[in-house]
């Protein structure tokens, strides 16, 4: 379903985005295994003669990334994450606890819901720019969440680092409960609002928040 400019939305619990360049297309986190389908759908609706030459991943959670084995191997698609994320997505590392009882029970939570057990073939940092995306290192969610910005159209791709309310139309601080350092996340989020200018924002879960200039003001004035 197309949703803005370039950008198309493959929607249910977890967002999925592909952004559409003129000879190939990008996929933005792979949303559950089942989700799978679905995106193979879109692709072949929408540009079936593209490539989907990437797959970026905003995090490891499992919601995020469980499509990552079956959509690279159909597709070959290059699997890219920051740095510190990409053990997590290969399960070569498990996620850090939280602290305290709760936060213990949910991390074991967590590193069974954490990554897809799929390699990653690229990594990213803070500031780089791939296939036309700026990236922004955001911990706190997870150690490795990043955020995707089109340097052409401002679209802002934000995962987790964010949340909204059920009208789409006020951004809310991330959730506490799935954060790993929720203080860190909250401070990451006022960082990218305040250095990021965005035509629109899509999240990982909720509604888009389509000029968005009001609602970034708000926010950074109750959380900067």
């Amino acid at each position: 379903m197309k949703i803005y400019e370039n950008i198309y939305l493959v929607p249910s619990f977890v967002n999925c985005y592909f952004i559409e360049r003129e000879d190939y297309c990008i996929l933005i986190d792979t949303g559950t295994s089942k989700k799978a389908s679905k995106i193979i759908h879109t692709i072949k609706t929408n540009f079936p003669e593209k490539p989907l030459k990437v797959i970026l991943v905003t995090h490891a959670h499992l919601d995020h990334t469980a499509g990552l084995k079956k959509l690279g191997q159909l597709y070959g698609s290059k699997i890219i994450s920051h740095e510190k994320e990409k053990p997590y997505i290969m399960k070569s590392e498990k996620m850090p606890s939280r602290d305290g009882l709760i936060g213990k029970t949910l991390g074991i939570f967590s590193n069974l819901l954490s990554g897809a057990e799929y390699s990653v073939d690229q990594i990213v940092t803070d500031g780089e720019i791939i296939c036309g995306l700026k990236v922004y290192h955001l911990p706190g969610h997870t150690p490795g969440t990043i955020a995707l910005e089109d340097v052409e159209t401002k679209a802002l791709f934000c995962g987790d680092i964010i949340d909204c309310n059920k009208k789409g139309d006020t951004i809310l601080p991330p959730k506490k409960l799935f954060a790993l350092n929720y203080n860190q996340a909250l401070i990451s989020s006022v960082k990218m609002l305040q250095v990021s200018k965005p035509s629109a924002i899509f999240l990982g879960h909720g509604k888009p928040i389509i000029k968005p200039a009001s609602a970034i003001k708000l926010y950074l004035e109750q959380y900067s």
